[in-house]
């Protein structure tokens, strides 16, 4: 058997070798590759107005193999765009065509090559629209709807004085309705007045304004729902602001921004249900809240610290608190709170630091309470009277000094004791109080400078709580309390300080002489 092996080895050595030659030249043989394109559609958004040669972008391409040329089949408008035909990078080449008024969107086709291969995408550019500065120099009066659009057609951005819509400084109506053609308007240099505008609902066309230096006066439109559109004006430059007479306003939405004003006047707005769109108010001078029937409180006040002046809240029928107030520290000079007929208390001022030098409380029907002053220890003047509701003055337990106090026409009070901390006052008033009975609350008073007038208390039995006088500076006046018998509590002043002012008793129950007083004949 071995031979036979031996001698078939080249036979098969042979073969081997003939297999491998042929391997070799099958695998020689070229193989054909197909060239593919890879390419996106190209979308951006730039400014419109951009320099020429500005580079928009690179559109996005590959292949597997060879290279890419770029080339713009479409576009529009026509000669808007260039393109590298190496990089693809996709530029301006005429700036005037990138004008969003004209062209707000810029379209192409572009296509991309390799060879006889080719792929073609969409090319699109939004323009964002860039307000260019165009001032009109000067106050300007639109006292139509025809002087509003033509002047709205000029696309002005700024006014450097006051704009005056409708015929409010002439005292005649207009016929304006629309302030869209307004909507390029960006600051206002002064004043925007909008007034005797019966036909205009809403100030769309005022969205853009973003800074008015001067006033906002929005009056006497009847039509008027909405002052939304103001929602981008700024009030840090301490603005004055008057809403007033806008009989279908419901609230005032759209003044969110405003922070820091000069003067605050909501008037005379009959729906007005509430003034949420202040919350963003700080400070202020002066507020005057009047005369808005359906105003039910004023939590848009909330975040307001300062009125560095005063705060008139009066005649609004429906308002059951001012609870608004209750970040407010600071009142410079006067609190006016009168003709309220559904307020039932004054909570709300428990974190004034500052107090006003002048409080009036007057003619609100419903008010039950002032506790809201338990905080203020002196004040130059005043004044609660004609509260029907009000059958105490807690709230006044810490007053000790006062230049004027008058307590005058508060049917339900009985007695004064809350007063008990009072020792010194210019002049005091107590009159009309129809159920007060005695004065006992004045006990801890030391002196009245001045004046002491005591007049018209239909139940008013005697002067006690007066014996602490030591010093009556100028006048007595006692009259026309009809049950009054008793004015011992005035015999210590008298007879021990020799008070010489004006003495005048009269029409009350027992009318003694300053002399009988001293002597003890002082009642009944």
């Amino acid at each position: 058997m071995k031979p036979q092996i031996i001698k078939l080895l080249p036979i098969i050595f042979l073969l081997a070798v003939f297999n491998i030659i042929s391997c070799s030249k099958e695998d020689s043989t070229p193989v054909s590759i197909e060239t593919t394109i890879t390419a996106y559609d190209f979308s951006k958004t730039i400014d419109e107005n951009p320099p020429v040669g500005f580079e928009i972008g690179t559109l996005l391409a590959s292949t597997n193999q060879g290279s890419l040329s770029f080339s713009l089949a479409e576009q529009n408008p026509t000669g808007a765009l260039s393109i590298d035909a190496t990089s693809g990078k996709l530029k301006v080449a005429d700036p005037s065509l990138f004008n969003f008024e004209t062209n707000p969107v810029i379209s192409g086709l572009a296509k991309i090559t390799n060879e006889d291969v080719s792929e073609n995408i969409n090319i699109t550019i939004t323009l964002n629209e860039l307000n260019e500065i165009k001032v009109y120099e000067g106050l300007i009066n639109l006292r139509s709807q025809a002087e509003v659009d033509a002047f709205g057609a000029n696309n002005y951005t700024h006014i450097s004085e006051t704009l005056n819509i409708g015929k409010y400084l002439d005292g005649e109506i207009s016929d304006i309705h629309d302030l869209s053609s307004l909507s390029s308007l960006i600051s206002i240099g002064k004043n925007l007045i909008v007034g005797l505008n019966p036909d205009l609902e809403n100030l769309q066309g005022l969205d853009n304004v973003s800074r008015i230096m001067g006033q906002i006066v929005i009056v006497q439109n009847t039509a008027l729902t909405s002052i939304q559109s103001l929602s981008k004006t700024s009030g840090n430059n301490y603005l004055s602001v008057s809403i007033m007479e806008n009989n279908s306003l419901q609230n005032l939405d759209g003044l969110e921004k405003l922070e820091k004003l000069v003067t605050l006047n909501i008037i005379d707005n009959p729906s007005l249900l509430n003034i949420d769109g202040l919350s963003g108010v700080s400070r202020t001078y002066d507020v005057v809240i009047a005369n808005n029937a359906q105003l039910t409180d004023i939590m848009g006040l909330q975040n307001m610290i300062k009125a560095d002046g005063g705060i008139s809240i009066g005649n609004n029928a429906s308002l059951l608190n001012i609870n608004g107030f209750n970040n407010l520290t600071q009142i410079g000079e006067n609190l006016a709170i009168f003709e309220n007929t559904s307020l039932l208390h004054i909570d709300g001022l428990e974190n004034l630091v500052i107090f006003p030098s002048v409080i009036t409380i007057r003619e609100n029907n419903s008010l039950q309470s002032i506790s809201g002053l338990r905080g203020i220890e002196g004040s130059s003047s005043i004044n609660i009277s004609d509260n029907a509701s009000l059958s105490n003055l807690e709230g006044s337990n810490n007053l000790v000094t006062l230049n004027n106090l008058t307590i005058k026409g508060n049917g339900s009070i009985q007695n004064l004791s809350p007063l008990n901390s009072l020792k010194s006052v210019e002049s005091l008033r107590i009159r009309s109080n129809s159920n007060l009975t005695n004065l006992n609350g004045l006990s801890g008073l030391e002196s009245v400078i001045k004046s002491i007038w005591i007049e018209d208390n239909s139940n008013l039995l005697n002067l006690n709580g007066l014996q602490n006088l030591l010093l009556i500076g100028k006048d007595l006046y006692i009259k026309n309390n009809s049950t009054l018998t008793d004015f011992c509590g005035l015999q210590p002043g008298l007879f021990e300080y020799r008070f010489s002012g004006n003495f005048n008793v009269s029409n009350n129950a027992y009318n003694p002489t300053k002399q009988d007083i001293i002597d003890g004949n002082c009642s009944l």
